[in-house]
C-alpha cells in the first residue's frame, strides 16, 4: 500500500467515524493537507465546511487547492483549537487530525470543540500519541460514547506510524 492510499484509508476512517449526512455544517481540524474538503463537501451536500487553521499560509493553500478542485461551501478561517473562530452549538460535526498529537492541546481544546458543536453532534478525529490523555480530556469535557480505536497503519519518514481514532458525541 503506498502512503497515499493509506491516508485514503485513513481520511475514510475519519469522515465514516463522524456520520456524515446531508445538510450537517462541519469543522474540519485537518492537517492542512486539503485532504478532507474535498470529501467533506462531497457527503454534506449543502452545508457548510469550516476549515479552521493556525496560520494564514496554510489557508492560502488550502483555498488554492480547493480552487484548483473547484470546491465550493467552504470558509476558511485562521484559529487553534483551545481558540475556535465560531460562535457556540454552530456546527454539527468536528473533524481532524493531529488536534491533540504535539500541539500541546488538551483540556481547552477538549472544551472548545464541546462549545462549538450542536446537541447530538459527533466528533470524529485521527491521533498519534497521547491517545488516553485525548480521550480522557474529551470525557471531562463533557463528551459521551467516547471511543479510541486503532486506525489504518501508514508511513512517516520510513516509519510506520499507526495512528488512533477517536469518535465522541455531545449530548
Amino acid at each position: 500500500m503506498t502512503d497515499r492510499d493509506a491516508l485514503d484509508v485513513l481520511r475514510d476512517q475519519v469522515l465514516d467515524g463522524a456520520s456524515l449526512e446531508d445538510g450537517d455544517d462541519v469543522l474540519d481540524l485537518g492537517d492542512g493537507s486539503g485532504l478532507l474538503a474535498g470529501e467533506l463537501r462531497a457527503r454534506i451536500g449543502d452545508g457548510w465546511v469550516y476549515a479552521v487553521a493556525r496560520d494564514v499560509g496554510t489557508l492560502e493553500k488550502l483555498l488554492r487547492s480547493a480552487h484548483e478542485q473547484g470546491i465550493a461551501g467552504v470558509a476558511y478561517l485562521v484559529g487553534d483549537p483551545d481558540v475556535l473562530p465560531l460562535p457556540d452549538a454552530s456546527v454539527d460535526v468536528v473533524v481532524g487530525g493531529g488536534v491533540f498529537t504535539g500541539t500541546g492541546a488538551g483540556a481547552g481544546a477538549a472544551r472548545e470543540l464541546y462549545r462549538v458543536l450542536r446537541p447530538g453532534g459527533r466528533l470524529s478525529l485521527v491521533e498519534g500519541d497521547g491517545l488516553a490523555d485525548a480521550v480522557g480530556a474529551l470525557r471531562d469535557a463533557g463528551f459521551v460514547d467516547v471511543a479510541g480505536a486503532v486506525a489504518a497503519t501508514s508511513q512517516s519518514h520510513g516509519e510506520a506510524r499507526t495512528p488512533a481514532l477517536i469518535t465522541a458525541r455531545k449530548r
